[in-house]
């Protein structure tokens, strides 16, 4: 087995290289079309109208599901002008965990070895974090884990719905995205801006879709939002609103990267066009004409009308094996080294004797529980 024969992942810098080699020769939909038909891909779980890196990732993704990963880079590999690493990709016969980046000039493999090494364990204890910073717990939330990490990088996603009720733990995402962008820096050296807009106090004074927009355009461009015909209709200044900010961001060319969280987002705290732009905002973020920017909308109930390409993420309740792993991941981190099955079943049965099972406790109760306890137990985390 090689390394077309595990699951491709395009949020490792081997999967960002293989993407951004691919889109840099293939960037038009026929000559990407024509490799997937004579690897055998079935073209109809694609979308094919989108940008080449992303749409790459989607053939990567859909041709791994089929089992014709390698099938297809063979294809690319009998173009006479892939690039190397192509031909020699489909032919590698033995396990790699990454692609084999060619170095820089000035740079030996070695070194070039080591620093992909280096970020790749990074990016997996980033990821795996089981509390965030010091002191902030973050129970399971696997699928949160994994969309977050295809959202970075310029070939990532760029839209995510966060599906669940009220005390489902949707402000926990929050979190985790601010952890991340604080840790992972992209190619451009410069961390990424996590601009969150909260409408969950808004029950009784619901936020307008102007005031939205104003919002919305000083977070990702540093500027309002322009003074558009006071006599249109709300759902016509959604339209001129999006047109604009797809307008300003392609003028610029250089914003930093965003990420726009729209948190508590219902009937009650927002008018309707005020939510007509939030889905407006998330479809063109997911097709990439927003640029860097990436949209969240935590709370989403509506899966008739999800946007093409955004990530869902379909929020549930830890279960016990979930909360074990966050005591075994704490004490880990706190000892250097993993306890024992016993030692773990002792503190979850303390926790569970505390606070009653599992499953009948709030996540806004259960986190810090089992946080206090893991603390007295192994000690404060270094």
């Amino acid at each position: 087995m090689g390394y077309l024969d595990h699951r491709f992942d395009p949020g490792t810098p081997a999967g960002q290289y293989v993407v951004e080699r691919l889109g840099s020769r293939y960037f038009e939909k026929q000559p990407i079309q024509e490799l997937a038909l004579a690897a055998g891909v079935q073209r109809d779980q694609i979308f094919w109208e989108q940008k080449a890196s992303q749409l790459w990732i989607d053939v990567l993704e859909t041709a791994w599901k089929q089992q014709r990963l390698r099938l297809l880079f063979i294809a690319i590999s009998q173009d006479a002008g892939a690039d190397r690493i192509f031909q020699d990709l489909a032919a590698e016969p033995t396990d790699h965990e990454v692609v084999e980046i060619p170095p820089q000039s000035g740079q030996s493999q070695p070194v070039v070895a080591g620093a992909v090494a280096a970020v790749t364990e990074a990016v997996g204890a980033m990821f795996t974090a089981a509390v965030l910073w010091d002191d902030v717990p973050l129970i399971d939330r696997t699928d949160l884990r994994g969309h977050v990490q295809r959202m970075l990088g310029p070939g990532g996603r760029r839209a995510l719905l966060v599906r669940g009720p009220s005390g489902a733990g949707k402000t926990h995402t929050r979190q985790f995205i601010r952890y991340v962008s604080e840790n992972a820096v992209p190619p451009n050296g410069t961390k990424a801006k996590v601009s969150p807009v909260d409408a969950a106090r808004r029950a009784g004074s619901p936020i307008d879709v102007r005031e939205l927009a104003d919002t919305v355009a000083r977070f990702v461009v540093g500027e309002p939002a322009p003074n558009f015909d006071p006599t249109a209709q709300p759902q016509t200044v959604v339209w001129l609103f999006k047109d604009w900010l797809v307008a300003e961001v392609a003028a610029k060319g250089d914003i930093q990267d965003c990420w726009l969280v729209f948190d508590g987002f219902d009937r009650t705290t927002a008018t309707a066009a005020a939510l007509q732009l939030v889905m407006e905002l998330a479809q063109s973020a997911a097709v990439r004409d927003l640029g860097p920017v990436r949209v969240i909308v935590l709370g989403y109930d509506d899966p008739l009308s999800e946007p093409d390409q955004a990530l869902v993420e379909p929020l549930r309740h830890p279960g016990d094996d979930d909360v074990k792993a966050f005591i075994r991941a704490y004490a880990t981190r706190a000892q250097g080294i993993s306890p024992g099955a016993d030692a773990v079943d002792a503190v979850f049965d303390e926790l569970v004797s505390d606070g009653g099972p599992i499953s009948d406790r709030l996540l806004v109760e259960l986190g810090p529980s089992a946080f206090a306890l893991c603390l007295d137990v192994f000690g404060a985390l270094p």
